[in-house]
């Protein structure tokens, strides 16, 4: 049989040319079969359109393929050309040399030219394809024809058709497993699946408000998370697989359970009224029925980005993300994460970590495990060098952070995750079946580097990855009926990486240009410091109340931003809010009084136009050098809502006569300034020489005034009694003379 490609090419040419003349339909590989196909009008994909003949592989069987299979490998080829097309042919293509390592599979699909083929069995399309029409075409052939041992091949479709030049190919790959019958049996990796329910942040200061609508399409039937949480499980006790939850994600879900509101602008006006979402609570009691009691972990509350809070020493911000992630799962899934989010006694709840992008350096490790409890982390191959012969992948490994703390280490697959992120709920057939069989091969592919080792394989997907149900339950099949696969749980890999006896030392300092840079977490260091300055404004606030902030502030700090500008407009948005909350509290006082001798009191008044209880000092100062002074006085007010408090300022002047300025501000309980027009005012104090003796001397003159006038009365009514006036006609005339 012909071995080099430029020859087969040539021979489908010839095979092409015999058709149109009329010669017999004869399979160039005398073993090969191939079935008819039918034509359907359609627009095509964006590919076939691109091409005047295109072809796709849509399918292949059996997965794996066996010494006594039969190969059956399908797809569509689409005329483009303009006018109806006679003569065209599909030609299959392999070789019996397998690939002997991930790079030449890469190099295969990118350049295939590169890889001597052979032919395997060729198809003839049936009359003319006409313009714009699609044929579904088919290829077989045995197996024992060209595959021997366990490994990944290569497979070739190409499609020329008679008087034209143009031709087109597509590749994929086959996985031949030698049975149970064979002398050497592969030993096949222990796989572990992390599933993750992770999606973008939405609500904000404002309650019951989420920013967008979006997760009421998402938790429907058909949408990205309804798919993740079917496919899940459905598969979760075959497969094992480790859920990674969001506390996010369960508390938007839960707001939609009853009415609430979406979009909206930071004073919390024009919003939309929604009604609860009958999707919503399905996904939440499919939610719990699904993790209780089963392998999972919790990521911060909004996924914060781990690695930017760590470098930007915003820790407190971190341990209060996962702080406040454990009291929010813990009271929407206490079957899977215990009442306080930290387990149901069982151990299924594993204490891990998969930072964003699988990236972590020494002190974002320390980090983890300070302000988080976290004990494993699950970081990128790319991250640690393999320790075994040849680089051969393994998922496991052990290191220590920053502070000397040992942490098991599951590395996931690089380029399975980056595989898996091309996943989409739109991708064609062909597209579907091209990433479930990469996805088949890549795992033989690890599993054959070192047939003789039994390894570890972590995969990880994205956490916004958005396959179709197709996609995402062919992938669980794989895992669970590949005879080199054995689905183990995460908690099982963790506790044999931490009896490694070797230690890997991460890289002591790595930022990822992907993290959110510098200029934005100086930002939020800034609207942290806002934040908490409003967290000491309330009186005796309420947990929910403490929780909402934080809540929005870890929103601001998600790596859902990351080379995105929504974290921004989060970021500002929360500023805004807590500006026009904190403005609504108010100094009430003259811009002038007047201090008649050396001392006197004041009143300041304050105005809480909150809806909450607050606790706010009123302070006064004065500058250096000046002859006024403020006596020692208790600032502090406690006003409900909407109320106002008085405080009494006792001031005492050196000299008489002058005006000094005093400088009035408000504080919170801890002594931090509101820093708002209104919260911060001068008062101007004039002192005279008008003193309490001339005060004496006008209370003397009223009182004499007062005695002069009551003589003057008793005076005029005993005249008028002379006259034979009666009392009462006095009375009656007012005391008036």
């Amino acid at each position: 049989m012909q071995t080099v490609r430029s020859v087969l090419r040539t021979l489908g040419t010839l095979t092409a040319v015999l058709l149109a003349a009329g010669g017999p339909l004869a399979a160039v590989a005398p073993a090969a079969h191939a079935s008819a196909g039918h034509v359907q009008q359609q627009s095509g994909a964006a590919r076939s359109a691109a091409q005047p003949l295109a072809i796709s592989i849509t399918g292949m069987t059996p997965a794996p393929v066996e010494p006594d299979s039969t190969v059956t490998v399908t797809g569509t080829l689409a005329n483009h050309t303009g006018a109806p097309l006679p003569g065209i042919t599909v030609e299959v293509l392999t070789s019996p040399a397998s690939f002997a390592y991930p790079a030449q599979m890469t190099e295969f699909t990118g350049n295939p030219s590169s890889t001597s083929l052979q032919q395997a069995g060729e198809y003839q399309a049936p009359g003319s394809v006409p313009n714009g029409g699609t044929v579904s075409w088919s290829v077989q052939f045995p197996a024992a024809n060209f595959y021997s041992q366990f490994g990944v091949f290569p497979i070739e479709a190409q499609v020329s058709a008679t008087g034209i030049s143009a031709t087109d190919d597509a590749q994929t790959f086959l996985v031949f497993w030698p049975g149970s019958e064979a002398a050497s049996q592969p030993k096949g990796l222990q796989v572990s699946w992390v599933w993750p329910l992770v999606d973008t942040p939405q609500q904000g200061a404002c309650p019951q408000t989420l920013a967008t609508n979006e997760l009421a399409s998402s938790v429907a039937s058909g949408g990205r998370l309804s798919t993740l949480l079917d496919a899940g499980s459905a598969w979760a006790q075959q497969d094992d697989l480790t859920w990674d939850i969001d506390p996010a994600l369960l508390s938007d879900v839960s707001l939609m359970t009853k009415s609430y509101f979406a979009r909206g602008n930071a004073a919390c006006t024009e919003r939309d009224r929604e009604q609860p979402s009958k999707a919503a609570t399905a996904w939440l009691s499919q939610l719990k029925t699904s993790t209780a009691g089963g392998p999972a972990f919790l990521t911060p509350y909004a996924n914060v980005d781990v690695a930017a809070l760590s470098h930007a020493g915003l820790d407190p911000n971190l341990e209060a993300a996962y702080q406040l992630g454990d009291s929010v799962a813990g009271q929407v899934l206490p079957g899977t994460f215990g009442k306080t989010g930290t387990g149901t006694g069982n151990g299924a709840v594993l204490k891990a970590a998969w930072p964003a992008d699988g990236q972590a350096d020494a002190g974002v490790l320390t980090s983890l495990v300070d302000d988080g409890g976290i004990s494993t982390v699950i970081l990128s191959s790319s991250e640690l060098p393999s320790s075994l012969p040849g680089g051969a992948d393994n998922a496991l490994a052990k290191t220590i952070s920053g502070v000397g703390t040992s942490m098991s280490v599951l590395l996931a697959n690089s380029r399975i995750t980056s595989l898996l992120g091309t996943a989409s709920a739109t991708a064609s057939q062909a597209g579907q079946f091209a990433l479930t069989q990469d996805y088949l091969a890549q795992t033989a592919m690890i599993a054959a580097e070192l047939p003789g080792t039994l390894r570890s394989l972590v995969v990880a997907p994205p956490p916004s990855w958005d396959p179709s149900p197709a996609e995402a339950n062919a992938l669980l099949k794989i895992t669970d009926q590949a005879p080199w696969l054995h689905p183990t749980g995460l908690s099982t890999l963790s506790a044999a990486a931490a009896q490694l006896t070797s230690v890997t030392p991460v890289k002591a300092k790595q930022v990822s240009p992907k993290e959110l840079n510098s200029a934005y977490t100086s930002y939020l260091t800034k609207v942290t410091a806002s934040v908490n300055v409003f967290k000491d404004l309330l009186y005796q606030p309420t947990d929910d109340q403490l929780n909402s902030l934080t809540a929005a502030l870890a929103v601001t700090e998600s790596s859902a931003w990351r080379g995105s500008p929504g974290g921004w407009a989060k970021a500002d948005e929360l500023g805004d809010f807590v500006q026009q909350e904190e403005e609504k509290v108010k100094l009430l006082s003259s811009k002038k009084i007047l201090l008649t001798g050396q001392s006197g009191e004041t009143a300041v008044s304050v105005q809480n136009g909150l809806s909450v209880p607050i606790e706010v000092k009123v302070t006064a100062s004065t500058p250096t050098g000046s002859d006024l002074r403020v006596a020692p006085f208790d600032g502090s007010l406690k006003m409900q809502a909407y109320q106002s408090g008085t405080v009494k300022l006792p001031l005492r002047s050196v000299t008489i006569g002058g005006t000094a300025t005093l400088q009035l501000q408000l504080t919170t309980q801890d002594g931090s300034p509101l820093p708002w027009p209104g919260q911060s005012q001068p008062l101007s104090v004039e002192v005279t020489r008008v003193g309490r003796f001339l005060l004496a001397i006008i209370g003397g003159a009223l009182g004499i005034l007062v005695l002069t006038s009551a003589y003057r009365l008793r005076r005029k009514r005993l005249a008028r009694s002379r006259n034979g006036d009666t009392a009462d006609e006095t009375a009656e005339a007012g005391g008036t003379g």
